[in-house]
């Protein structure tokens, strides 16, 4: 799978992940470097969200590794669960407002809803993104502090079981440059 050059996991990058079923898991990891957002703040941060200065717009490190994989031809969402299921591409400004969902292909429905089923969950990794025949699921985590949730391990079980090769579960663990 060719990824963009700040999502490549290293040589041996891999995170050992234990499945609730006592399976492991290998997944690929990646380290991107962030800047922080040093501007206004948004309306709706999720409660002190860290936002991410990507090419001078304040967004979130979901937004900004989607934003990199449609820069390098994939197509794709951020797959928000704050509140129910939304597909969105851009932030959402309030949340009293409902987002903007983005529609995805039935086919690309039709996998989420199998991956979801056979996990037993309605979790899912941050950002879904397709191109061709290639899928790819990449789980944003801010390096130190942020985990794996039980909801995030059914759901590489789920995957895994869908036929969903482990190189296609990324791990992308971000800093923030000093």
């Amino acid at each position: 799978m060719k990824l963009p050059l700040s999502l490549l996991p290293l040589p041996n990058g891999e995170i050992i992940v234990l499945l609730p079923s006592g399976k492991v898991a290998d997944l690929p990891i990646c380290h991107p470097v962030f800047s922080l957002w040093s501007g206004q703040s948004v309306d709706f941060d999720y409660g002190g969200k860290p936002l991410i200065n990507y090419e001078g717009e304040a967004i979130f490190a979901e937004l900004a590794i989607l934003r990199i994989l449609l820069a390098d031809g994939w197509d794709g969402v951020w797959v928000e669960t704050y509140g129910g299921t939304n597909f969105l591409r851009d932030m959402p400004h309030d949340w009293k407002l409902k987002p903007q969902n983005i529609a995805i292909p039935k086919d690309k429905q039709n996998l989420l809803q199998d991956i979801w089923k056979t996990g037993k969950t309605k979790a899912c990794f941050d950002v879904f993104v397709w191109k061709r025949s290639e899928v790819l699921f990449c789980e944003a985590k801010n390096k130190g502090k942020d985990k794996l949730t039980s909801g995030q391990l059914k759901f590489i079980e789920g995957a895994q079981a869908c036929g969903v090769p482990t190189q296609s579960l990324l791990i992308v663990e971000w800093t923030i440059s000093q």
